[in-house]
């Protein structure tokens, strides 16, 4: 089932969701870098080359979701009609899952996250899926934390992996 950007609806009046386009490319790339640059830093390679590995890590995740989900939709946030970050979504067979969400730095912790996955659940709810899915890194506390309020819990009990499986009930 594809989910157009439209059918999730966002309470904030400032703030919708858009297909990601070609011209976007720019910006996803800027984007990945603000948030994965500082964990590539630690390491002190010089800026070429942490400039590098950058790009070849952006362009390695971009093909590994496209092979692992390929009917995700890259939607982008929008806030005032400027993008602040992206959502990436795979809906297939009532299933929904949240492969990725990013924002840029300048507009964290002000909600905006909040708003996109309460749109995202509520959206599954009305197209009767029974749940939403995301996948993330057991280390990772803040997004633990952040899922955690809006109702996610775990949804695997492995505790060796590396990453941690969570879901929340949509009821559908």
């Amino acid at each position: 089932m594809a989910v157009a950007a439209t059918r999730i609806v966002l309470r904030d009046p400032r703030l919708r969701l858009r297909c990601a386009e070609v011209e976007d490319e720019p910006f996803l790339r800027d984007l990945f870098k603000a948030v994965k640059g500082a964990q590539f830093a630690a390491g002190g390679l010089p800026s070429a080359m942490l400039d590098l590995v950058l790009a070849q890590q952006y362009q390695a995740q971009t093909a590994g979701y496209a092979a692992q989900f390929p009917t995700a939709q890259s939607l982008l946030v929008l806030e005032d009609a400027a993008p602040v970050g992206r959502l990436l979504l795979d809906c297939r067979a009532g299933r929904w899952h949240v492969v990725d969400i990013a924002l840029t730095p300048a507009v964290r912790n002000r909600g905006i996250g909040q708003g996109v996955m309460m749109g995202v659940i509520a959206a599954a709810r009305t197209e009767g899926a029974p749940a939403v899915t995301l996948t993330m890194l057991r280390t990772n506390a803040g997004a633990r934390r952040f899922y955690g309020r809006l109702g996610f819990t775990e949804a695997s009990a492995d505790s060796t992996a590396s990453h941690l499986t969570m879901h929340i009930v949509t009821g559908g």
